[in-house]
């Protein structure tokens, strides 16, 4: 009874603790991916405008950046 009963609560706790959590970049992570980039200060411009979307709670549209190995 006790386990069919913590599985679900269980969830529900996790579910609720990861809820409304967005982390931003910092600067100096900005400032690294922009580094590489033609138009540097644009790039710049662009994602701290959208960490401050993101800050506020506004819906922002997120670049996938591909993994180097």
């Amino acid at each position: 009874m006790i386990k069919l009963l913590s599985n679900p609560l269980l969830f529900l706790f996790i579910i609720f603790l990861f809820d409304n959590s967005a982390y931003s970049l910092s600067d100096y992570r900005i400032k690294e991916i922009c580094q590489t980039k033609i138009r540097r200060s644009t790039c710049i411009k662009n994602l701290k405008f959208k960490k401050l979307n993101l800050l506020q709670g506004n819906k922002i549209e997120i670049p996938v950046i591909p993994f180097k190995k």
